[in-house]
Order: structure tokens, then C-alpha cells, then sequence
């Protein structure tokens, strides 16, 4: 009886570390490499949108246009 005792406390202790402890972990780490990928996204969408934008400026500007030119004192 007291072995049984003994083994339920021991259960219940290993069973509120894990819960206190080993799942938060687990959660932070889940949110932290969400949050990561959110923002690679994210700045893959910039790259993409500045390199579009770049891409038509280019397309728009003839080969050998004059560009003005002013003397800065």
C-alpha cells in the first residue's frame, strides 16, 4: 500500500514538471520558428515587390537616354 503511494506521488510529481516545464518549451519554440517563418515571408514578399518595381523602372528607361546634369558647388 505504501509502495502504491509512493509511486502515485512520484507519478504525479514527474507529471507536473512536464506540464510546468517541458510544454512550455515546446510552445515557445513552436510560436518562436512560426514567428521566424512569418517574417522570412514576409521579406521575401519585399524582395519580390522591389525587384518587380526595379524590373519596370528598367523597362521603362530607354538605352541612351540624356540624363541633365548639374554642377554642385
Amino acid at each position: 500500500m505504501f509502495k502504491y503511494l509512493i509511486l502515485f506521488f512520484v507519478i504525479g510529481i514527474v507529471i507536473r514538471m512536464v506540464v510546468r516545464y517541458i510544454l512550455p518549451v515546446f510552445r515557445i519554440t513552436s510560436m518562436a520558428s512560426d514567428q521566424m517563418r512569418k517574417m522570412q515571408d514576409q521579406m521575401k514578399e519585399m524582395d519580390r515587390k522591389v525587384n518587380e518595381q526595379a524590373r519596370q523602372t528598367a523597362k521603362g528607361r530607354k538605352q541612351g537616354d540624356y540624363i541633365d546634369y548639374e554642377e554642385v558647388r
